[in-house]
């Protein structure tokens, strides 16, 4: 399996419309949130999320029927409202259309190519947020990728699929997240959205109690989803009182949205869901578990390098655990 390659932050746009460029057969999307433009209808044609859009028109009218563009994406929860504006203005164009619950983000190309990972496709997310995505080649990867997506697309609901590795649906995800942190033996780092699940922060108290060295990158904000915010804070707190000193906070003005592990530079989680309840056991998530070192050392740096950015440009950074 060839090292997936590490898409983060402002470098996703220009590596998703060079891979939709490439796309000869097929495109599968499945995405919590794409924004075009406001929920009233109003469009936004100066924004990423348009491009992309366009893009997807340009190559659906330039191959017609010998390509196949699907988009599966959330249609209920509060995003909804959005994406029906996005959807209703492709549908016109031969890109078909699946509303349902979904917080996975991905595309696939041509069975190829697998972009995954944390970016929505709104203005804030592919431009301004601490995002993180792998490119995949890899023939398993993609695989259950597609049955994930296939089983959506025919009416599926979170829970009821199982997928091959290195593919993991749904909930599951703690589980293998916890056992990650288990067996641990020198080295933790992670960045992660929301943060609210006891198991997993008894997790990483075990393994810094037993010498494991532990670093966390944790998001804030203080005018969006406060409540998680809160419930975020509360968890850092206690893993900081616990003795676990390498725990920082994202910047204020932005979103620190990515959500990964990197265990003893050994293995990789990565995926969509927050290490939340509610995302555990409601809300489709999509992940990936990777015996990759050569990946697990890049994603650690790429980890030692946002926190370096953060605390270098960001007055907020050290701001009071207690806000």
């Amino acid at each position: 399996m060839a090292t997936p390659q590490i898409i983060a932050d402002a470098d996703y746009l220009p590596m998703l419309l060079n891979l939709l460029n490439k796309a000869q057969k097929s495109i599968d999307i499945m995405e919590y949130s794409f924004a075009i433009g406001s929920a009233t209808g109003k469009l936004n044609r100066k924004s990423a999320p348009f491009e992309i859009a366009e893009t997807l028109i340009e190559i659906k009218e330039a191959l017609g029927k010998k390509i196949h563009i699907r988009l599966y994406i959330e249609g209920f929860r509060e995003t909804s409202s959005r994406n029906l504006v996005t959807a209703e203005y492709l549908k016109p164009h031969g890109i078909e259309v699946v509303y349902g619950a979904t917080h996975a983000k991905g595309f696939c190309i041509d069975n190829k190519y697998l972009l995954f990972g944390s970016t929505n496709l709104t203005q804030q997310s592919i431009l301004k947020n601490h995002e993180t995505n792998l490119l995949l080649t890899d023939k398993k990867a993609i695989a259950g990728f597609n049955k994930y997506f296939e089983f959506h697309w025919d009416g599926g609901s979170h829970g009821g699929v199982i997928l091959p590795p290195p593919m993991i649906a749904d909930g599951i995800f703690k589980d293998v997240l916890i056992n990650m942190i288990d067996r641990a033996e020198k080295s933790l780092a992670f960045s992660i959205y929301f943060f609210h699940i006891s198991e997993i922060e008894k997790a990483f108290i075990r393994a810094h109690q037993r010498g494991v060295k532990i670093t966390g990158l944790i998001h804030q904000h203080d005018a969006f989803a406060l409540s998680y915010v809160r419930r975020t804070r509360g968890t850092a707190e206690r893993l900081l009182e616990a003795g676990i000193k390498e725990i920082h906070y994202g910047p204020g003005t932005l979103f620190t949205h990515s959500k990964y592990l990197v265990m003893d530079n050994k293995e990789v989680m990565l995926g969509t869901g927050n290490w939340l309840h509610e995302d555990v056991k409601v809300h489709p998530q999509l992940y990936i578990h990777l015996k990759d070192p050569v990946l697990a050392l890049n994603l650690s740096k790429h980890l030692q390098k946002t926190i370096r950015s953060v605390r270098k440009n960001h007055k907020d950074y050290t701001r009071s655990m207690s806000l």
